[in-house]
């Protein structure tokens, strides 16, 4: 007990470094990421690691975790994959369905890669159900789709940003992270956004683990040379999101369902 409290102290005085450090950026430097008031959220238990095919355990949960809607797609043998790309994000714009984002397979339960390792993989807008994957799938196919699946999951959809140290500038800072190649081990897919005053990554995937987000904010930190509890941790939407302290809730709106082509 007394080593678990001991790391949500560190935790929660991490966190009060970030935010004392964006809001000093917000009172004296505006544009971009550092001029909105994203909110930096508090891990809420001890720290866990990755937890195998399972859904990592972690205490950046609340908002930063989303109930998704997700697509596991086994494309046909000598299919383009970049045209079912193009083919399922224009017909989900055409039909009301959204903006599609592109995801690893990791997003998926265990139990549903038993029948389907995906090669691509697919997950609908905020507020989507597995049963809405299901129609537009089932209405909009692509004939190059041998076999897909779909699955209610949870995913990360947060936030790193830092503000370097003094003469350190935010494009030094994402070469010399790019060079360690940290984030791209942890990440595997994300976004950066070098801007005036600092630099973000945006990530968007299967639930990171706190050691991994642990490993991200280090790997900033060293290449913005400060303390890695200067690197801030922010959910990209409002909101609830997913509760994750008594463990992962039931996703499924509808049992999962497949079809073949």
């Amino acid at each position: 007990m007394a080593a678990a409290g001991f790391v949500r102290t560190k935790l929660r005085r991490s966190v009060a470094v970030a935010l004392v450090l964006i809001c000093a950026a917000l009172a004296l430097r505006a544009g971009g990421w550092f001029g909105t008031s994203a909110e930096a959220f508090e891990p809420t238990s001890v720290v866990h690691g990755d937890a195998g095919d399972e859904v990592a355990t972690t205490t950046f949960d609340g908002a930063m975790v989303r109930k998704r809607a997700a697509i596991a797609i086994h494309p046909a043998k000598g299919a383009d994959r970049a045209q079912i790309a193009k083919e399922l994000k224009e017909s989900a714009r055409a039909n009301g369905f959204g903006t599609l984002s592109e995801a690893t397979f990791a997003v998926f339960s265990a139990q549903m890669m038993e029948y389907l390792v995906p090669e691509m993989t697919f997950v609908l807008p905020e507020g989507a159900l597995a049963r809405d994957a299901e129609v537009f799938m089932r209405d909009h196919q692509p004939s190059s789709v041998a076999f897909y699946l779909v699955e209610s999951v949870l995913v990360h959809d947060i936030t790193f940003g830092v503000l370097p140290a003094a003469g350190v500038l935010p494009a030094e800072v994402r070469a010399a992270a790019d060079s360690e190649g940290i984030l791209a081990d942890a990440l595997n897919r994300y976004d950066v956004d070098v801007q005036r005053t600092g630099l973000t990554v945006r990530y968007f995937g299967a639930i990171l683990s706190d050691s991994r987000i642990q490993a991200v904010r280090e790997a900033l930190g060293r290449a913005a040379q400060v303390d890695a509890e200067r690197v801030a941790v922010s959910a990209n939407l409002p909101g609830p999101g997913v509760d994750l302290s008594n463990g992962v809730p039931n996703l499924a709106d509808a049992p999962p369902s497949h079809h073949g082509g």
